[in-house]
């Protein structure tokens, strides 16, 4: 899926070195440091291990090669939280892993998706969903209501290998099957020429992650809507060494504090992910 966000228009995503850091522009810790080493590497920083290469809305460069997102400004929140000041350390998502591992960070945030076979070697805090959305044109009318028969004889685009366009082809298949016209499937790689033609009436909706359709919505001034709920949804979270129980339970702490006052939901309605909370 991270293919998608390959053709962003006006947004150039900086290669950097396997690993580097930082942690500019951090929020102030609110209050004393509620962790302190060996929970943590280092006396009032919290180190997160962050994608050099990863996605709008989750964490990416903007054009000035700020490290930003919706992760990065809830990596923040949750160290300010813990009385921390943030640093990001960046390297290709493949490594995030085992860069925690090799104790050079003290918590992954990396749109990691949370698997069994990654439960086994990481413990994970659940702060927000992913999942597969459906777009249309803002402006136009349309019937279409989710993953389901509206979708039946409309014209649609998606991106090849992705999750959307398997579910597109099943979707098709229950259509046919009950004697419905099937779905037209198009395939384009570039997520801003899909929305174009949405918004031109070329095709009927575009499916892609449901976090990238927020992002385009909320950011880029795309004229666009989700129909229906995200689908096919999985919780990203974030991840701590196994059996570093004290860490784990500080961030879950804090990630229950921003809930209740309502940053967390602030950081979600900003990047266009409200319907991906964890806490609904």
């Amino acid at each position: 899926m991270r293919a998608l966000i390959a053709g962003l228009a006006g947004f150039a995503v900086l290669a950097l070195a396997s690993c580097s850091s930082s942690g500019s522009s951090d929020p102030a810790p609110s209050g004393p440091a509620k962790i302190a080493p060996p929970a943590i590497l280092q006396a009032g920083t919290l180190k997160i291990c962050a994608p050099n290469d990863g996605t709008p809305p989750n964490v990416y460069h903007n054009e000035s090669g700020e490290l930003v997102g919706a992760e990065v400004d809830l990596g923040k929140a949750l160290a300010s939280e813990m009385g921390l000041k943030a640093d990001f350390v960046q390297s290709a998502f493949a490594a995030v892993i085992p860069t925690l591992q090799a104790k050079q960070c003290d918590v992954i945030m990396a749109q990691l998706y949370i698997k069994p076979e990654r439960e086994q070697v990481v413990d994970f805090v659940p702060y927000v969903y992913s999942g597969t959305g459906i777009s249309v044109a803002r402006d136009k009318q349309s019937d279409i209501t989710g993953m389901n028969d509206t979708l039946c004889g409309k014209k649609v685009m998606v991106a090849v290998g992705t999750t959307a366009e398997s579910l597109s082809q099943e979707q098709s298949a229950k259509c046919t099957a009950e004697g419905k016209p099937a779905i037209d499937i198009n395939r384009n790689n570039h997520a801003d020429v899909s929305l174009q033609q949405v918004q031109n009436g070329q095709v009927d909706a575009y499916l892609d992650t449901a976090e990238t359709l927020g992002y385009y919505a909320t950011k880029t001034g795309a004229k666009i809507r989700t129909a229906g709920e995200p689908f096919g949804t999985i919780k990203i979270g974030a991840a701590t060494i196994k059996g570093n129980k004290e860490l784990h339970d500080a961030l879950a702490a804090a990630l229950a504090t921003l809930e209740s006052n309502g940053t967390y939901n602030k950081i979600l309605e900003e990047w266009g992910m409200t319907d991906l909370s964890i806490a609904k």
